[in-house]
């Protein structure tokens, strides 16, 4: 989003409706640009501080019926599906919050090891990224591994290292890993790796994996992915804890445009993440900053509907808007300024990106269907019938597209008299309220 610099930095608005010189002004919560810049441009969970889950947090139903689903399962695997940039990340970050919440006993440590959430890698990646820092649970993971190792060295050290091991086991992370593989033999220690990462994750009970963001053009890195993860669940699914006979869950997120025929999504218990209403982004906003200031209500909502509840969406429209009116606007956003800042031709530029991957070999058909979805954007709903002749094509073409239109959930059909009218959707791909 860029550095912003000068008075707009440092600008801030009391509550709406209190008077500046008021004393409900002096204690109301107030915003600075700035601060609503920099939450703006964390377009991604993994960019802000780890407490935002408590602070604004907006719940989706799908995310409380996951945590409810898992409370009966035993090695039950869940696929969350959701559109790209919609908050699947965000999703798994809030449960894994919820579960460590719920599950909280006196001061039990180990509780914060019963869930991990992480980014998957490919077997090829997974170990050496383990090992060198870079994975989300490379501490957990060189520390089981290093005490393994460690138990390893005491059997084929000699007596004048068995000091030094001493002062190792006291905190195995300081072990020379390089050094400790070197000396059991690299072969061995290959397979061990393999097998600790397996032990690793079986001792959990809830496992959140998140898959990388997919080329939409090449669906061959994501069907290996999938693949490699049956094979976990599978091997998991098989194991049986001498105690209690559990095993870990798992939680897979999937953007929803890669979503196929692939035969593990049979497997799964599929709930899908829909974009967030429209009162759900002002809710979000109402919270992290405590008023809606400098907007208005109507001005969120707009901005809610025009994203078409894809947050990441909406925070790029949010910062967008903002910069427009401090060179455009006084006194406080409203819906008006909205639509001149996130003007059509932004909309139609996110919309078309969306289409391509509907029709990715049809440049025609994507045209067509931008024209017609910005027609109903810009109009309302309108009979299917006069959405033929507004675009200039034959009826039959409109009734194939807005099948697969709404196929794809963009929009909604209902049946008046003789024709259909046809309105956007609003949960899932909307704009406008259905």
């Amino acid at each position: 989003m860029g550095l912003i610099t000068g008075e707009s930095a440092t600008r801030s608005f009391p509550a709406a409706g209190d008077s500046p010189k008021s004393k409900k002004a002096k204690s109301s919560p107030s915003v600075q640009t700035s601060e609503i810049y920099s939450w703006a441009s964390q377009l991604a969970s993994e960019s802000r501080k780890q407490d935002w889950i408590f602070e604004w947090y907006v719940w989706p139903d799908a995310v409380r019926e996951i945590i409810k689903k898992l409370e009966a399962m035993n090695g039950g695997i869940i696929c969350l599906v959701g559109l790209q940039g919609v908050g699947k990340s965000s999703a798994l970050l809030a449960m894994m919050e919820e579960y460590r919440k719920k599950n909280k006993s006196g001061n039990d440590l180990d509780l914060r090891e019963d869930v991990i959430r992480f980014k998957w890698r490919r077997y090829a990646e997974l170990i050496p990224s383990l090992l060198n820092g870079t994975h989300e649970l490379s501490e957990s993971f060189r520390y089981v591994y290093s005490a393994i190792l460690i138990r390893r060295l005491e059997n084929r050290l000699p007596s004048i290292y068995q000091t030094q091991l001493a002062e190792v086991k006291k905190d195995p992370a300081t072990l020379n890993l390089d050094w400790a593989e070197k000396t059991i033999g690299k072969g061995q220690a290959k397979s061990m790796r393999e097998k600790v990462w397996l032990e690793f994750v079986r001792a959990r009970k809830l496992l959140l994996i998140d898959t990388p963001d997919y080329s939409k053009t090449d669906r061959r890195l994501m069907t290996r992915d999938l693949e490699e993860i049956y094979w976990l669940w599978n091997w998991l699914s098989r194991q049986k804890d001498s105690k209690d006979q559990t095993r870990p869950n798992i939680v897979v997120a999937v953007q929803r445009e890669m979503l196929g025929e692939h035969f593990f999504f049979d497997k799964m218990d599929k709930v899908e993440l829909e974009p967030l209403r429209p009162e759900q982004v002002v809710e979000a906003y109402r919270k992290r900053f405590k008023t809606i200031d400098p907007f208005t209500e109507d001005a969120l909502l707009e901005l809610g509907r025009m994203s078409r509840g894809i947050f990441r969406r909406f925070l790029r429209y949010l910062a967008l808007t903002l910069r427009y009116w401090e060179r455009n606007g006084k006194g406080r956003i409203d819906a008006g300024i909205v639509k001149q800042a996130v003007a059509v031709a932004r909309l139609a530029e996110d919309m078309e990106l969306e289409l391509a991957e509907l029709f990715p070999k049809r440049s025609d058909l994507r045209l067509l269907a931008l024209r017609l979805l910005m027609l109903l954007e810009e109009s309302g709903e309108r009979k299917q019938s006069e959405l033929a002749e507004l675009l200039e094509v034959q009826p039959y073409m409109v009734s194939r597209l807005l099948t697969r239109l709404e196929e794809t959930r963009y929009v909604i059909r209902r049946r008046e008299g003789n024709d259909k009218i046809v309105s956007l959707r609003r949960l899932g791909n909307l704009t406008k309220s259905s």
